[in-house]
C-alpha cells in the first residue's frame, strides 16, 4: 500500500503544486492562481476542444471499423479468419510514433504521394497533406482500430447463437438481424470500447506532436509538451493543462467502470447454440478488400515505406533512381549512444516489467482476498493511473524528484518508475480478473493442511493464475518496450531508450537513421512478442 501510494500519489500531488506556482521545478517561485486562470484563454479553450472533438470522432470511426472488421471476421464465412487476426494483432503493437513518422514519408507535402501522383502523373487533385488535423485523425484511426477490434473480439465470439437464431426463423434478413439483434446485444461492449478508445485518443501524444506541430494544430498533450520543451518555457501553465487533461480522462474512465458494472445483457447461458455464419457469397471479395486494405495501410505500407527509406543514401521518390545502400544499419551499430539505448530498452522492459508484475500481484492479492477498508484504497490508487496520461505523468514526475531528497533524476531508475506507475493497472487488471475467479477455500483448505498463508499462495494460488501472471508480464514487456509519452520530458543523454533515440533522429531530419532504428525496434518487438508467447503458451492462450 505505501509503495503503490507513493508511485502514484506523488506525481499526482507534486503536479498539484507545480500548477499554483509561478517557476520552474526546483526554482524560488509564487504561490499563484495564474495557471488556472490561463486555462480559460481562447488559445487552451480551442486546443481543448480540438482535442475532445477529434477524440469523439476517432473513437467513432474506430468503433465502426473495428467492430466491422470482427463482424466479418467472427460472424461471416470470411476464409482468411487467422491471417487477418494475426496481422490486426501485429498492427496493435506497431508503435504510434513509427507509424506517424512513415505516414509522414508518404503523405508529407514532399512525399512519396504527392510526387508519383502530383509531380509525375499529374493528378493534382490526389495531392494529400498528412500535416493537418485530417491527417493527425487519419493515422490515430490506424493505429486505434486494432484496439477496439481486440476489445469487441472477446464478446462478439462468446455471444450465444440462439438469440440471432430465433430472429432467423422469424424471417428477418442478415442485415435485420444485425441491426435488430446483434448490435443491440453489444451495445454496452461498443459504448465501453467507445470510452476506453476516447482515452487513448486524448491521452496520444506522438501522432498528434509529430503531425499537429508543424501544422500549427495543437492538442492538450501537444500543448504540455510545447509549454515544457521550448521558449518562453511555462512549467505552472503546464501543469494546470496536464490536470485538465487528467480530469477528462478520467470521468471518462469513471463512466466507463459504470457502463461496465451497471450496464450488462446476458449473451451467454447454460444452453448453447452455435450460430451458422453468415455467408457472404460475391460481397466476399469486398469483404477482403476492406479488412486487407486497413491492414495494408496500418501495417504493411507503413513497414515497407519504412524499410525502403532505410535503405537509400537520400530520399528519393523513386525507387529505381534511387542508391542504395546499408550505412544507416553500419552507423546505428556503430553509435555507442544508440546502443546504449539498446541496453537501457532491455533493461527497462526486461527488468522493469518483472518488478511492475511483482508489484502488480502482492496488489492484486491484498485487493482481492482482503475484506478489510484498505483493499478499497488500495484498488482505487491502483486504478488512478488509467486516467492520467503518460506526458502528465512524466510532468508530475519531474515536478516531485526537483523536491525530493532522492537521487532518482537523470536515472534509468526513473524511466522505471514512471512506467510501472503508468502501466500498474494493466497487471492489477489482468490478474485480478482471473483471481477473483478463484474461490478462496482452496487456500483455506491449504493452511487446514499446516501450510502457512505463504506456501498456500505459492502452492496453490500462483499456479492457478500463471497465465495472466505471464500474460501480465507479456503485456507490460511490450508496452515498457514502445512507451514514449512519459519518458520525453525525464530522459537524459545517458538515460535515453530506443523510442527517443528514433524520435531524436526524426527531429533532425535524418529520415534514413530513423528509418532504419524504427525497423530495428519493430522487428526485435515482434521477435519478443513470438518468443514470449511461445515460451509462456499459458500467456498466449490468456490473450
Amino acid at each position: 500500500m505505501a509503495i503503490v501510494t507513493f508511485l502514484v500519489m506523488v506525481p499526482l500531488l507534486a503536479l498539484i503544486y507545480g500548477s499554483f506556482r509561478t517557476a520552474a521545478p526546483g526554482a524560488e517561485g509564487e504561490w499563484t492562481l495564474r495557471n488556472y486562470a490561463a486555462l480559460m484563454s481562447p488559445g487552451i479553450l480551442r486546443t481543448m476542444g480540438i482535442t475532445l472533438v477529434t477524440g469523439l470522432l476517432c473513437s467513432a470511426l474506430c468503433i465502426v471499423i473495428g467492430t466491422a472488421i470482427t463482424l466479418i471476421v467472427h460472424r461471416t464465412d470470411f476464409r482468411h479468419g487467422k491471417l487477418v487476426t494475426a496481422c490486426v494483432g501485429l498492427a496493435f503493437y506497431f508503435p504510434s510514433f513509427i507509424l506517424a513518422m512513415a505516414w509522414i514519408i508518404i503523405g508529407a507535402p514532399g512525399g512519396m504521394w504527392n510526387t508519383i501522383l502530383g509531380n509525375w502523373l499529374g493528378l493534382e487533385w490526389l495531392r494529400i497533406d498528412i500535416y493537418s488535423l485530417m491527417g493527425i485523425i487519419f493515422v490515430m484511426v490506424l493505429h486505434q482500430v486494432p484496439f477496439v477490434y481486440l476489445t469487441m473480439r472477446g464478446p462478439i465470439m462468446g455471444m450465444d447463437g440462439i438469440y440471432e437464431e430465433a430472429a432467423r426463423v422469424a424471417g428477418a434478413s442478415p442485415a435485420r438481424v444485425m441491426g435488430k439483434v446483434t448490435l443491440p446485444l453489444l451495445s454496452f461492449s461498443l459504448l465501453s470500447s467507445f470510452i476506453l478508445t476516447f482515452i487513448i485518443t486524448l491521452e496520444q501524444f506522438a501522432i498528434p506532436a509529430l503531425l499537429g506541430i508543424p501544422a500549427q494544430v495543437n492538442f492538450l498533450a501537444t500543448q504540455l509538451y510545447l509549454l515544457v520543451r521550448f521558449s518562453p518555457t511555462d512549467y505552472g501553465l503546464a501543469a494546470a493543462v496536464g490536470l485538465s487533461l487528467s480530469a477528462i480522462t478520467g470521468a471518462a474512465i469513471w463512466a466507463q467502470r459504470r457502463i461496465t458494472k451497471a450496464g450488462r445483457l446476458t449473451t451467454v447461458t447454460g444452453k448453447t447454440s452455435r450460430l451458422n455464419p453468415i455467408k457472404l457469397g460475391r460481397w466476399h471479395w469486398l469483404a477482403s478488400l476492406f479488412c486487407f486494405g486497413f491492414i495494408a495501410l496500418s501495417l504493411f505500407l507503413p513497414m515497407l515505406i519504412l524499410i525502403y527509406t532505410s535503405v537509400i543514401k537520400w530520399y528519393n521518390a523513386n525507387p529505381f533512381a534511387a542508391a542504395y545502400t546499408l550505412q544507416h544499419y553500419e552507423a546505428i551499430f556503430a553509435s555507442a549512444s544508440t546502443m546504449r539505448a539498446f541496453t537501457n530498452t532491455i533493461i527497462v522492459s526486461g527488468v522493469g516489467a518483472f518488478l511492475g508484475v511483482v508489484l502488480g500481484l502482492l496488489t492484486s492479492y491484498f485487493t482481492v482476498r482482503s475484506t478489510a477498508t484498505r483493499s478499497s484504497y488500495l484498488d482505487f490508487v491502483a486504478t488512478l493511473p488509467f486516467g492520467v496520461p503518460g506526458i502528465v505523468l512524466g510532468l508530475g514526475l519531474l515536478w516531485a524528484y526537483a523536491y525530493l531528497p532522492l537521487p532518482l533524476y537523470g536515472t534509468l531508475l526513473l524511466i522505471i518508475v514512471s512506467f510501472i506507475t503508468r502501466y500498474l493497472p494493466y497487471a492489477t487488471e489482468t490478474m485480478s480478473g482471473q483471481m477473483v475467479q478463484i474461490d478462496k477455500s482452496l487456500e483455506e483448505a491449504a493452511w487446514v493442511s499446516g501450510a502457512t498463508k505463504a506456501q498456500g499462495v505459492r502452492r496453490i494460488l500462483l499456479p492457478l493464475i500463471a497465465p495472466s501472471v505471464q500474460g501480465a508480464y507479456f503485456l507490460m514487456f511490450m508496452a515498457f518496450f514502445r512507451e514514449i509519452s512519459s519518458a520525453i520530458l525525464l530522459y537524459t543523454s545517458a538515460t535515453a531508450v530506443v523510442s527517443i533515440s528514433i524520435w531524436a533522429f526524426f527531429e533532425q531530419a535524418n529520415w534514413g537513421l530513423a528509418s532504419a532504428l524504427s525497423v530495428i525496434a519493430t522487428l526485435i518487438i515482434f521477435v519478443a512478442m513470438a518468443l514470449i508467447t511461445a515460451l509462456f503458451p499459458a500467456a498466449r492462450r490468456k490473450n
